[in-house]
């Protein structure tokens, strides 16, 4: 009996060492117990337990906040250790100048830096810059290529300008039904001048079939997003009966957004629709 008694208590002490040396208990490098990794059990163990932000989160915060210094802070701070969304983001910052002096040669850095990592935002950025000749020399073909890279990877911004490539024929040749097809995945996704060139590409018939209706939902869409061009032809259709109903007042009520953002055309159709339908005032 005394030795059956040894011997379970020999096992018991294997078995806890077994379940000590298996990783059950995580320990340091002195035998202790390690306070990172019962740290983590807590986490895991707790649905309610928040992990801090990150400096890219804080920086995204900060920028939708319109707080740009402090976003800046952050977003350098997490570009710096290689996160491409804060390079992406800080390029942005460099072009435009917010919470910085504007800088090309350091925009073109940082969206390097990203697009590198296949960040769509960065590589459509580069294609603005080579596009616009800002920091580089204008150069359609790497502009192309940027384009073509974010459009693949899903930006919208960067499969409209593609798109409008394809339709105008610069720096590619000219291919109305590949503009066509690179316009709609932008215009899906709420890309404004998409959805307006789509539009418009549909009441020619340019790439796609031509079809009224289908023009004037795409010319709604983008212009209640505020886009004047989409705001003026939307309010020739209304005027016209082009695709939706006759109707004078939606007529008026697009062509006036148009005209006071400025646009001519919408301004001078205005002022000619008014006089023709009794609605002008002296």
């Amino acid at each position: 009996m005394r030795w059956i008694g040894l011997n379970l208590v020999r096992l018991s002490i294997c078995l806890f060492a077994a379940a000590h040396c298996s990783g059950a208990i995580a320990a340091d490098a002195d035998g202790g117990a390690d306070p990172a990794a019962e740290s983590s059990i807590v986490e895991a163990a707790d649905p309610g337990y928040d992990a801090p932000p990150s400096s890219f989160e804080i920086g995204r915060e900060a920028l939708l906040a319109k707080d740009y210094a402090a976003a800046y802070r952050s977003l350098r701070s997490a570009a710096e250790q290689g996160v491409a969304q804060a390079q992406a983001a800080l390029g942005d910052m460099y072009l435009a100048g917010q919470g910085v002096d504007a800088d090309n040669a350091e925009a073109l850095r940082w969206y390097h830096s990203a697009a590198k990592q296949g960040d769509a935002k960065a590589q459509a950025g580069l294609g603005r810059m080579y596009a616009d000749g800002r920091g580089v020399p204008r150069d359609e073909e790497a502009a192309i290529k940027w384009f073509r890279l974010a459009a693949e990877n899903e930006e919208p911004a960067a499969q409209s300008s593609l798109g409008l490539r394809y339709l105008e024929g610069r720096g590619v040749e000219k291919n109305e039904a590949e503009a066509a097809g690179w316009l709609q995945m932008a215009a899906l996704k709420g890309e404004p001048l998409a959805q307006v060139n789509l539009g418009l590409m549909f009441l020619d018939g340019r790439g796609v079939e031509k079809d009224d209706t289908e023009a004037a939902q795409w010319l709604l869409r983008a212009a209640e997003q505020g886009n004047a061009l989409a705001q003026y032809h939307l309010g020739l259709s209304y005027a016209e009966g082009r695709g939706v109903d006759h109707d004078r007042d939606e007529a008026l009520k697009w062509l006036k957004s148009a005209a006071e953002q400025g646009l001519a055309p919408a301004r001078d159709y205005l002022w000619a629709y008014s006089w023709a339908t009794g609605n002008v005032r002296h």
